[in-house]
């Protein structure tokens, strides 16, 4: 009798085993906020926020459900690790056109802690609208007497920082020789001997006129990653947006909320960054 009951225990926990596990949340990042922007909701959704998106837990709707439902979210995943997470959201429409980011933390489950987005493009916008203004007879020569940079080039570069991830990266892909060179001449100059001096490149004609295709407005270096290099197209203080080339993947800069909100890849070796 004792055998037979304590063999019953056994096929008990036995089969209770797998019930247990069963409860286990495996959401992946990408799959948690593609939940939170959806259109239909985010049931069961506390879990899932955390530290600067607290306020979630008391709002009785998600960020997707505020948004138009004609507005297209295209989730993508940025980075991933064991423990965090970067996934990017295209928030688009006829006149929309917001990329945000969000991090994410392997807790119990992947839990969404931070969310930013490129800011002051509005500086952009009103810059743009500026030059519309600007009668076209004084466009050409008239306007560069006096400018570091021509019309047409502050024009298509004012759009180019304003452009969503998509486009930059497309952008990209179709000057990518271009880009190439650049880089291959500023090495050749020698602005690449030392990181500091990649600053000073844009000073030469030649990489200035190469530059200038590209729609690069300078160049940066970061002391804190040596030999990466930034192709800047534009932005206001430390809310900038560019091209960076690092061949080696471990150089990289640290892709987190708090200053390089995004690092894209781009392949071989380069990257499109963001800096807030």
């Amino acid at each position: 009798m004792k055998f037979t009951f304590f063999l019953l225990l056994f096929f008990l926990s036995f089969e209770s085993f797998p019930q247990q596990h069963s409860v286990v949340d495996y959401l992946s990042p990408y799959q948690v906020v593609n939940q939170y922007v959806s259109v239909n909701g985010f049931p069961d959704k506390l879990k899932y926020f955390c530290c600067e998106l607290y306020q979630e837990w008391d709002a009785d709707s998600t960020l997707g459900q505020h948004l138009p439902k004609n507005v297209l979210r295209s989730p993508q995943l940025i980075f991933q690790d064991s423990t965090h997470a970067t996934v990017a959201v295209w928030l688009h429409d006829s006149v929309l056109s917001v990329d945000v980011y969000f991090y994410l933390i392997k807790k119990k489950v992947w839990t969404i802690y931070a969310a930013r987005s490129l800011v002051m493009k509005a500086a952009a916008t009103n810059e743009i609208n500026r030059l519309d203004s600007i009668p076209i007879n004084d466009r050409g020569r008239k306007y560069k007497k006096n400018k570091l940079y021509s019309f047409d080039f502050e024009y298509e570069n004012l759009k180019l920082w304003n452009a969503s991830d998509t486009i930059l990266a497309t952008y990209f892909r179709s000057h990518k020789k271009i880009f190439f060179n650049l880089h291959t001449v500023l090495a050749q100059k020698g602005f690449l001997t030392n990181d500091s001096l990649v600053v000073n490149g844009i000073n030469n004609k030649k990489i200035r006129k190469l530059a200038d295709r590209v729609l690069i407005r300078n160049f940066e270096y970061d002391k804190m990653y040596p030999g990466c290099i930034f192709f800047l197209i534009g932005g206001l203080l430390d809310n900038t947006v560019g091209y960076l080339y690092q061949p080696n993947s471990q150089k990289l800069p640290l892709l987190t909320e708090k200053h390089y909100i995004l690092i894209k890849s781009l392949g071989s070796g380069w990257y499109l960054f963001k800096t807030t």
